[in-house]
């Protein structure tokens, strides 16, 4: 456990560290205003924490869902948000702050929770370590120290999984409930829950109706949008305003689309090597999602696989490669895969993540775009 700690610390350190190198390396596209009152010191250290999402889930705790804004914020989920709302004291405290704090914490209890439920599933320490460096390392595991909701549905995802280790369906319902108000691919924890579920009545034949309760944070949060923004189904049909062909053909657009972006770029990145980079980082990530969700078959816990692969259908029906390395980066069994690599492949594979990690998280930190 004091390993982990540190390694968490040293993490995060690291990250900070690249925050000031490529203040003084990159040029910063990190501008804009806070909300009124709102104000931080040292800004080339803290807002970039915000930068692309960041500052939408700050507009959504400040203003709400505001039709107003100019652009469509229904796709953000409202747990997040409310949080930074409600610790920060309706704002007298300094909001920045305490949802970086959320993040943080939140992200240390994610990976407590990771610790334990492998010590569950009887792994053993020196695996457990490498496994939660693996995740560290991740190229975009700097989103759990950023202004998102990363870190929260993290821990969300674990404590669900905790739960249904204990056979307790109620907790795991009520957390996967939370996960649904945090983001839609919570609703990826509906199969595993039910799956769980499945094989509790074949042996005791008691029904958990409990699971049940798992899709009511999307549901309240729909209900919400239909009575007060306009349109439940929004939540899902304004993804198309964030540049997201949805429909049954979406894998096959989008690994396309992929593919020729890797191959010749696109008109976007054209003398932009920053840019030009992303699109074939992206497409790289989608293909090694792919190659985890076929190779941990039967290598990690069936709840676990079927979690992931829930998770996937979302990315790959959006119709886009887009930030899909963000998303791996709460795919948690993809790190007990890579955990579970013999030395002379996990090394390597640690080391280029932590390349891929500072190059990553500097350009993010500047305001580039990256996931």
């Amino acid at each position: 456990m004091k390993k982990i700690l540190i390694s968490v610390l040293i993490w995060f350190i690291f990250l900070n560290f690249f925050n000031v190198v490529s203040f003084k390396l990159l040029f910063d596209k990190t501008s804009y205003e806070l909300p009124e009152g709102i104000s931080l010191p040292y800004r080339h250290v803290t807002v970039p924490w915000l930068n692309f999402d960041g500052r939408n889930y700050l507009k959504i705790a400040d203003d709400g869902y505001d039709p107003r804004y100019l652009i469509d914020l229904r796709v953000f989920f409202p747990l997040y948000p409310l949080l930074v709302r409600g610790l920060s004291l309706n704002f007298l405290l300094n909001p920045v702050i305490v949802g970086l704090g959320i993040s943080l914490i939140a992200f240390v209890g994610a990976v407590l929770v990771f610790n334990v439920n492998m010590i569950n599933d009887k792994i053993e320490k020196e695996r457990r370590l490498r496994t939660v460096l693996a995740l560290l390392s991740f190229p975009t595991s700097f989103f759990f120290a950023s202004f998102y909701t990363e870190s929260l549905f993290l821990l969300l995802v674990l404590l669900t999984f905790y739960y249904l280790h204990k056979k307790n369906f109620i907790g795991a319902s009520l957390v996967t409930a939370l996960a649904t108000a945090t983001r839609i691919t919570g609703l990826a924890l509906i199969i595993p829950l039910v799956w769980e579920a499945i094989q509790h009545y074949k042996k005791t034949r008691k029904i958990s109706w409990s699971v049940f309760i798992g899709p009511t944070g999307v549901f309240l949060y729909a209900l919400y949008i239909q009575l007060f923004g306009g349109g439940a189904i929004s939540i899902i049909s304004s993804q198309k305003n964030w540049n997201k062909p949805l429909g049954v053909f979406g894998p096959l657009v989008a690994l396309k689309d992929g593919f020729l972006k890797f191959l010749y770029g696109s008109a976007v990145t054209k003398g932009d090597f920053f840019g030009r980079s992303m699109e074939i980082l992206e497409f790289v990530f989608a293909v090694l999602l792919l190659f985890f969700i076929l190779y941990s078959y039967k290598k990690v816990k069936m709840t676990y696989w079927l979690y992931m692969l829930a998770s996937v259908v979302p990315i790959f029906f959006s119709g886009v490669l887009s930030s899909v390395h963000r998303y791996m980066a709460v795919l948690f069994p993809i790190y007990i895969v890579i955990g579970s690599l013999p030395k002379k492949y996990y090394y390597p594979a640690i080391a280029i993540s932590l390349l891929l990690l500072a190059y990553m998280s500097s350009l993010f930190l500047r305001g580039y775009w990256v996931a």
